[in-house]
């Protein structure tokens, strides 16, 4: 039938069509975890991937069948590609727009090479088909329908026996195993079927069915018997869904049973009708689709209302079907090329003229092409120099080789400094007019600043902040700190690149093409570039969107690690606009002033009950790596037959200050929880997500902590010293010692248990009793464990718990053998610090340990956050005095509002308990923690604080008396002060300190 005469379709070819788009939208959807609460449940949830993989099958098969009457010009494959492209081109739009959070560019990338970036293997193998059609048209023309159907039986049967059912079509490389069921198609569509062939393939493609739905849950079955029982070496020992893959021949002959039930109406369709598919196939298979559509929420009923968006989606690609059939061939540029393409006759010529407009194109913007190159090259030099020795470590545990980790994950970074690299030119260009003065002077600027960076990585293990810009002026201070060594390479390289800038413009002079008004334009446009890096920290912002979407994502945990996977330019740019917090009203000198002398009457009072100086004493902050008490995660259940392996820090319940801390991060935030301890301030009064090891010390030449209040403090940290700009920070403390691996102070006793590489507590307590009984007054001691860090991978030998944890978050393998590692873990800090308490009680001067975990382990999915908020930011802390120090009026413990308290509440708790005298922030801080709640970062992932009472609630800060909202102001006022303030705390006589 001539398409161009049909203008309509049958009834039957109507509803066909509609229910092949639902069946096919369906798949957007995994109901799987629904078909499970079925009966025969555990079966029927193999039935969605059985489906999709059916349709991966059927429909190159029904194209094959409509494409089989002649053969097909390469046009058509064109028509399919353009027509996706535009389809997720708008599908994109509407996801941006509708969800900016998750702009990224590799999805970007995607829309417009669906093929290159496997947006839909489907989509590629149909394109694919559509391109050799003449050659298989040609090939089945010659040969018997016996021989055909001899020939696709033993390609099917090949294919599956060469891959055992191992193909994972996720790649568009697997779209050309398609063109075998495109072939099947043709095939199936010419050939004479008599009434008993057709009865025994019905029969046969019935068997196929039960054969894979039984089959497949069966040989699942069969794999985790073996694996549990240890008879098998690995999971990926064999392929236990060998029956339900796209190369399985019971699944090609189910199919092919289908595809004969309907042949008569498949045959009919035209390629109009196919074309329609392709936005379908588009919708069904982009990866940004389902959560497009479970954004919205037009009924209560989840099931409902996906049916109501799969009704709504087969409406829109019914009328883009329209729209394209009319309009999208006409528009100028797409008419012309399918004219030029179909002007030639074979693949081969159209391959030979695109190659040869491509040759011509880049001739013509040759100086462009070879500037852009010249500036991804650049940028990607910038981010080697950070590089050690072409390493970057990508965790605490492992490093990766730089060359490949920047182009295989950090592409989009690279291109967006390239982006600001030919900014910087456009402006240059514009104001001297000169290509070489313009590109070299571009490379000197960025090859001297990220070689500026790596020298203050060595010296100071942090990059250079924009803050620091002001310090060049000190060049005489600055010298002696870089080396005049470094000073005269610099000095002998911008000399090489000003002779050379001379030497090029005069020889080889450039003029790019273009008016002054056209270079005038970009120079306008790249000045635009360079202020959007002052809305790259305002969350929801569409420059904060597109920006992350370029994987310009900074942690501000650890600055080596952000320097060398974001490069020096945009890690500097990263830092221009902090969001710390927002200024209250009332803020100024006079109102700190004020404030002041208010809490310093309040200090005077608490003062007359307490009769000792914190100075005189030794005071202990034990940040405990991912400690947490393993009987209060959720669901847990630990066999009474192994022993409790947290016993003794159970015991300080009833012999020291004891209770649940607080913490602001999940698996992670170890800084965060350390930076509260030490100052008093809260994560939760923050504005956005951030470090302020990282973005707000670096801010102040001096920051007050708890140490400030000792004539001697320091720092025992046994593992890697630079994370989170540390050194650098613990110098703005005035700590007078930081000992680490790598420091000028050696780590004793280092002892590291079974596997695990990093050092244990018992090293962790060697070192701090060493610090401890180095001097014989006061001092402070910050120490910080690594023991019980990620990631808990079966370290140690002779695990009795492996095996014997259970419960509902319990249930994985994977989870089980973690959980199993981490709580030996748990037990060997529980016997390193009944050692410590009971060294520390020996010795004849007051000595207080704060004992803390900061946060809980990352083994469980931080989904179930959600569900326990409190419960999975709860960890354990306590506050022990020892023996001499109770003798010399330190409490035994403290008994009001110590159930929940907050990371930041243990200077106030500490000082009660050592009955030791404040400072008007001190007693700021006493008051906190006596009149409010617990403060913390909201949990449900909102901005803004939250309020934890004692029994673990959370409060509404609506509730608060007028009393308690004077005081969360005075002390939001304090914390904005050190924060994002001009610090006006520190210039009043006695308040900190």
């Amino acid at each position: 039938m001539n398409e161009r005469k049909k203008n309509s379709l049958t009834v039957w070819q109507a509803i066909c069509l509609l229910l092949a788009t639902f069946f096919m939208l369906v798949q957007i959807f995994n109901f799987s975890s629904s078909l499970r609460r079925f009966p025969f449940g555990s079966v029927l949830s193999f039935v969605p991937t059985m489906a999709t993989n059916a349709t991966m099958i059927f429909v190159p098969m029904v194209f094959g069948a409509v494409y089989s009457k002649r053969k097909v010009h390469p046009t058509e494959s064109f028509r399919f590609w353009l027509s996706a492209v535009v389809t997720l081109v708008l599908l994109y739009l509407v996801y941006f727009f509708r969800l900016p959070g998750n702009f990224n560019m590799w999805l970007l990338w995607g829309v417009f090479f669906p093929v290159i970036t496997s947006t839909s293997v489907l989509l590629s193998g149909l394109i694919f088909s559509i391109l050799v059609q003449p050659f298989l048209y040609d090939f089945q023309k010659k040969l018997t329908p016996k021989q055909n159907l001899l020939v696709l039986c033993l390609l099917t049967i090949l294919g599956f026996a060469t891959s055992a059912g191992t193909m994972i079509f996720k790649y568009s490389i697997y779209g050309i195993y398609l063109i075998l069921y495109f072939a099947w198609g043709m095939f199936l569509a010419n050939a004479e079927i008599s009434g008993k062939t057709f009865r025994w393939t019905i029969f046969g493609g019935i068997v196929s069915f039960f054969v894979v739905l039984i089959g497949v849950p069966g040989f699942d079955g069969v794999y985790w018997y073996q694996l549990l029982s240890g008879r098998t070496g690995s999971f990926n020992a064999w392929n236990r869904y060998f029956l339900d893959n796209q190369t399985s021949p019971a699944m090609a002959l189910m199919v092919i049973a289908v595809f004969l039930v309907f042949r008569r109406v498949i045959v009919k369709f035209t390629s109009r009708e196919m074309r329609y598919f392709i936005p379908v196939i588009a919708f069904m298979d982009a990866p940004v689709t389902a959560g497009l559509l479970k954004s919205f929420h037009l009924t209560n009923s989840a099931g409902l209302n996906k049916i109501i968006m799969i009704i709504i989606i087969m409406a829109v690609c019914l009328l883009l079907a329209k729209v394209y059939d009319k309009y999208l061939f006409r528009i100028r540029p797409f008419r012309r090329t399918l004219l030029k393409i179909s002007r030639r006759s074979s693949l081969i010529e159209i391959l030979q003229d695109s190659w040869s407009a491509l040759v011509r194109w880049a001739t013509q913007h040759r100086v462009q092409l070879l500037t852009w190159s010249w500036f991804y090259v650049l940028s990607f030099a910038s981010f080697l120099i950070e590089s050690d020795n072409l390493r970057i470590q990508i965790s605490t545990a492992s490093d990766v080789n730089a060359v490949v980790f920047l182009l295989g994950t950090r592409f989009f970074a690279i291109i967006l400094t390239t982006i600001f690299l030919d900014a910087m030119f456009s402006i240059l260009y514009f104001v001297t007019n000169r290509y070489w003065t313009s590109t070299i002077l571009v490379s000197v600027v960025t090859i001297g600043w990220a070689v500026a960076n790596k020298v203050k990585l060595n010296l100071r293990g942090e990059p250079i902040y924009p803050s620091e810009l002001a310090e060049a002026s000190n060049f005489k201070t600055l010298i002696p700190m870089i080396g005049s060594t470094i000073l005269i390479v610099a000095g002998i390289a911008i000399l090489i690149a000003v002779l050379l800038a001379v030497f090029l413009e005069i020889k080889y002079p450039i003029k790019k093409k273009g008016s002054w008004k056209h270079r005038g334009i970009w120079a306008l446009l790249s000045l635009l570039l360079f202020l959007t890096p002052l809305r790259f920290n305002h969350d929801g912002d569409i420059i904060y969107h597109i920006n992350r979407g370029f994987d310009n994502k900074q942690s501000f945990r650890n600055p080596e690690r952000d320097i060398q996977i974001n490069g020096p330019v945009l890690n500097f740019l990263n830092y221009i606009d902090l969001q710390i917090m927002n200024e209250p009203s009332d803020y100024s000198k006079s109102t700190m002033t004020k404030l002041a002398k208010k809490y310093e009457k309040i200090a005077a009072q608490i003062n007359k009950t307490r009769k000792n100086n914190i100075s005189s004493q030794t005071i202990v902050f034990n940040l405990s790596e991912s400690f947490v008490d393993p009987y209060t995660f959720p669901t847990i259940k630990i066999d009474k037959s192994v022993p409790n392996p947290v016993k003794f820090i159970q015991s300080m319940k009833s012999r020291a200050t004891y209770g649940n801390m607080l913490s602001a991060g999940y698996g992670g935030g170890t800084a965060n929880m350390e930076w509260e301890t030490l100052t008093g301030l809260n994560m939760g009064l923050f504005r956005t997500t951030l470090t302020p090891y990282v973005q707000v010390v670096p801010r102040y030449k001096y920051y007050p902590t708890i140490g400030m209040n000792f004539s001697y403090k320091s720092a025992v940290h046994p593992f890697i010293g630079t994370y989170y700009s540390r050194v650098e920070d613990y110098r703005r403390f005035k700590f007078n010692k930081f000992v680490y691996l790598g420091s000028k102070y050696k780590i004793i006793d280092q002892i590291k248990l079974g596997k695990s590489t990093y050092n244990s507590d018992y090293t962790t307590y060697a070192n701090g009793l060493k610090q401890i009984n180095s001097r014989s007054g006061g001092q402070f001691i910050n120490l910080i464990s690594i023991q019980n860090h990620m990631p808990y991978n079966n370290w140690y030998p002779k695990n009795e718990y492996m095996g014997k944890i259970s419960g509902d978050l319990f249930k994985s393998g994977a989870v089980q053998q973690q959980m199993a590692t981490y709580i030996k873990g748990t037990q060997y800090t529980d016997k390193a610090v009944k050692k410590f308490i009971a060294q520390i009680d020996k010795i004849k001067k007051p000595i207080t340990v704060v004992f803390y975990g900061d946060h809980y382990p990352s083994i469980l999915s931080q989904s179930y956050t959600s569900k326990y908020p409190v419960q999975m930011h709860s960890t354990r802390y306590f506050i022990y005095s020892n023996k001499y120090a109770r003798q010399h009026g330190a409490k035994s413990k403290l008994t009001q509002n110590t159930d929940y308290v907050s990371t930041s509440d243990f200077i106030a708790m500490m000082l009660e308990q050592t009955n030791s005298k404040v400072t008007p922030y001190q007693a700021l801080l006493t008051e906190v923690h006596k009149k409010l709640p617990a403060i913390t970062i909201n949990y449900e992932g909102d901005k803004g604080f939250e309020l934890i009472n004692q029994k673990g609630k959370k409060v509404d800060p609506k509730t608060l008396t007028s009393e308690q909202q004077a005081l969360l102001k005075d002390y939001e006022l304090v914390q904005y002060d050190m924060t994002a303030g001009s610090a006006y705390g520190l210039s009043i006589s006695g308040f900190y300190k």
